[in-house]
């Protein structure tokens, strides 16, 4: 039975994938749960298995090719079949139009018998003339050269002539069409027009280029997700700054008693844990028109990869101990820096911290990761100069380690007095650590 292999869709964020490397090649044998191919998501890298019997009749795609997912990526079937037949009827069922399918041929359409209309007084365009320069995005400046075949010398639409396949492919490439010199029958723009304008202005813009990286994967759904995020959900921003001299002692103490080393990073992870306990209405999110409150609390840890910024979560932290915080904090951090999570294990979290402490960042303010309604942004400890009451009720200046805080809240959902509260609640626990463990 023959089968058309499409690229996965292996989570919910997920738009498309990196095939990183084919297991069989055409020709090969292979059996139902043999792994195919690998691809790489948005985080991790997965092992692809076949889901039929047969032989791989062609490889539609090369490795280190990005393709949206559900795309046609190879065809299986049996010896002397034909693969183009396999593929023009999944193409077909599916409603897929091909290149083929839409030909070269101009779209003909009924002359048109309505009065042009003067754009200014060098041209004049029909109403679809000019609905047609608006859609294509074409500088009207541009196609005045074009003689206007219409009442008194004016543009119709059938003078601006370029095929489908050249005005989807220009569009594809960003390219304004009425740039372009038409080769085809009276001057039509053709597929190979545009891509030879193309090529042209991609060679001269790499002379001025020293390198490339694909905005792609990983980094492009950051940039997706957090663009939607913070033109989507007002931001409100609140800052504190925590005294820190007994949690190092705190932490110190735990260290000198337990055969693992717990970091000032498991410490706030747990002591968020605490707070949103505290205060649920925080521990949410919105679900289109529904706020969704958790009992379970997932808080994800910002992680700066090989592939970009990856956020592994540490879940139901309610039900856990701080040894098993750290333990699994050490784990999931490690192998995020290297690409190896599972997808369950950077999805669901329901907080998000990000500590920039051991780079030196004084502070700094962090997007919500959506659907979340807030992030906690860490930075460096300094010692700074502070006003504290001695026991006699002078105040004294005083150099204390100081750590700052900055809460960023999604405001349809999290008012100021709520965010307030939350805050000043962490700043207690961190600076009366004994409080993480209670």
């Amino acid at each position: 039975m023959s089968e058309v292999v499409i690229m996965p869709k292996l989570g919910f964020n997920m738009d498309e994938g990196k095939l990183v490397k084919w297991h069989k090649s055409e020709g090969d044998s292979v059996s139902s749960g043999e792994v195919l191919f690998e691809i790489h998501t948005d985080k991790t890298t997965m092992e692809v298995e076949a889901v039929t019997d047969g032989i791989v009749l062609r490889l539609l795609v090369e490795e280190g090719e990005e393709m949206p997912v559900f795309t046609p990526i190879a065809i299986i079937g049996e010896s002397g079949e034909n693969p183009d037949e396999i593929l023009r009827k999944y193409n077909e069922e599916n409603g897929i139009e091909t290149d083929e399918e839409s030909g070269e041929e101009e779209i003909v359409e009924e002359t048109e018998n309505i009065e042009e209309v003067v754009i200014d007084t060098d041209l004049k365009l029909t109403p679809r003339a000019r609905r047609y320069v608006k859609e294509n995005s074409l500088d009207i400046n541009s196609i005045k050269n074009i003689e206007g075949t219409g009442f008194r010398g004016g543009i119709t639409e059938k003078d601006i002539k370029v095929s489908p396949i050249a005005k989807k492919l220009a569009h594809k490439l960003g390219l304004d069409i009425s740039t372009v010199e038409g080769t085809g029958v009276g001057g039509k723009i053709v597929k190979d027009d545009v891509q030879r304008k193309s090529n042209i202005l991609q060679e001269d813009h790499t002379k001025r280029v020293k390198d490339t990286i694909p905005y792609s994967g990983v980094r492009k759904i950051i940039g997706d997700r957090l663009s939607e995020s913070k033109f989507t959900a007002p931001h409100l921003y609140f800052s504190n700054d925590v005294d820190t001299t007994n949690l190092t002692k705190f932490r110190k103490e735990l260290n000198e008693n337990s055969d693992l080393k717990i970091s000032s990073t498991d410490l706030l992870v747990y002591a968020l844990g605490k707070a949103l306990k505290k205060y649920p209405e925080i521990n949410a999110s919105l679900v289109g028109d529904v706020i969704e409150q958790y009992e379970s609390i997932n808080i994800g840890i910002a992680v700066a990869g090989n592939n970009g910024l990856v956020v592994p979560v540490v879940k139901n932290i309610q039900e856990k101990t701080i040894q098993d915080v750290a333990k699994e904090t050490k784990d999931l951090i490690s192998r995020a820096r290297v690409g190896k999570l599972l997808s369950e294990e950077y999805n669901g979290g329901t907080f998000t911290i990000s500590n920039l402490g051991m780079f030196g960042i004084d502070s700094f303010t962090a997007i919500i990761n959506p659907p979340e309604l807030a992030i906690l942004a860490v930075s460096s400890i300094n010692k700074k100069p502070v006003v504290k009451t001695n026991e006699d009720g002078e105040d004294v200046i005083l150099i204390r380690p100081m750590m700052n805080i900055q809460l960023s809240v999604d405001h349809r959902i999290i008012d100021g007095l709520l965010a307030a509260e939350f805050l000043g609640y962490v700043r207690e626990i961190l600076e009366n650590p004994i409080k993480i463990l209670m």
